[in-house]
Parts: C-alpha cells; structure tokens; sequence
C-alpha cells in the first residue's frame, strides 16, 4: 500500500492497485473461507489508499457487499467491520446506501431463515448505529420490534449480538430526551416481562439481557 501511494499513480495507472483488484476478483466468490478472509484482509488494506478515485470506491464497496452476504459468520463478520470504516471514512457511495442495507438487514432478520444472515444483520445494524447514527435514527422502532426473536434465539452468540444491537440502538437518543425514549423503553420492559413468561432457558437468558440493557441505558427511567 505504501509503495502504491509512493507511486504518484492514480486509477488505472496504479500497476499496485490492479495487481490487487485482480486478487480481490479471484477470491471473492471463492468456496475456501481462507480465501475469502484474505480477500479481507486485502480490502483492509487496500482502503487506506488516500488515492483512490469514485470508480475504485464503487467497486471496493460492491466487493464488501458481496462478502457481507457470504455464508460464513467470520468473513461477514469481518467484511461488516470493513463497510463501518467506509462510514467513518463518508465516501458518498457508501452513505447514499445506509439505509438500503438497514432495510437489508431488517429483511433477514423477519424472514431469512440463514443463522449466518441473522447475526450479520445484527452486527451490520450495530456499526451502522456507530458509524450513521442520523441515518439509523428512523428506524429504531423497526428494529427494536424486530429484535424480538433474535434476543431468545437458541443460540448464544445470538442472544449476545442481539442484546449489544439494543444497547447500540439506545446509545442513538440521548437522555435528556424522555419523549422520545420512553415510548422505547416501555416496550422493551413490556418486552423483558413477555419473554420471561415463555418459561425455558433462552427466555429466562432473554429477560436478563433486556434487563441489562435497560440498566444500562433506562437512566432514570428505572427508578420510577
């Protein structure tokens, strides 16, 4: 990368970018998960090129998209962590698509049945709340409701992935303002009650993650 930038080279005419676009191509698609994490590990690199022009961006974007719908929770996991630095970095093509891929995210989680997609989506929906907060503000009640599920999922890692989107989607409204917060907070506590009454270990697990969130974020709104 150093040497790429060293080379005054812009485009097309960077022999180092090339080089490592014709990689990327090779192993974005590619059945071994190896391959597929080094094609991250690659893009990690290659978006700290200060050079990089709209059509490379574009291109790179569409890349990391591709990966994020991948089938294993490692590359996703990996590749949703590349798409939040482009968030921090505001190239236009990546902000103009926030809130499609919210929509996306939302999507699998009411009704893709793929585990590795439902936990992405959790995980894509927690940097973007980091990285786009004004862009997410709108949808917290969508997502809220549809964290329902996953929250009492039979896996772990779900429940833990669903509980920290919460506190993220809490982090978004400051404290001070209780009209906005209150209606959330009065239906994760109508919530917390709802899933302990299911009566087995992952509602019981449910509610206590709830619980915390609310500790956690409800400010004064838990001493009333």
């Amino acid at each position: 990368i150093a040497h790429a930038e060293a080379s005054g080279k812009h485009g097309s005419q960077n022999p180092v970018y090339v080089e490592l676009n014709i990689t990327i191509v090779k192993l974005v698609r590619a059945a071994d998960v190896q391959d597929r994490l080094a094609c991250t590990a690659i893009l990690r690199a290659l978006i700290d090129i200060d050079m990089l022009e709209d059509t490379q961006k574009t291109r790179i974007t569409s890349q990391v998209k591709t990966l994020i719908s991948g089938n294993n929770v490692t590359v996703c996991s990996e590749a949703v962590d590349i798409f939040g630095k482009l968030v921090q970095k505001k190239w236009a093509v990546i902000m103009s698509s926030v809130e499609s891929e919210v929509s996306r995210c939302l999507e699998w989680l009411a009704s893709d049945r793929s585990e590795v997609r439902r936990i992405t989506a959790l995980r894509f929906i927690e940097v973007l709340c980091v990285g786009a907060p004004t862009s997410l503000y709108s949808y917290i009640p969508k997502i809220l409701t549809s964290l329902s599920q996953p929250v009492r999922d039979h896996r772990l890692e779900m429940r833990i992935a669903a509980a920290s989107t919460l506190g993220a989607c809490l982090d978004l409204v400051p404290m001070q303002d209780q009209t906005t917060r209150n209606p959330w907070l009065n239906y994760l506590f109508e919530e917390l009650d709802r899933v302990h009454k299911f009566g087995t270990v992952e509602g019981f697990h449910a509610a206590l993650l709830i619980c915390q969130e609310l500790v956690l974020h409800g400010g004064m709104y838990m001493q009333s």
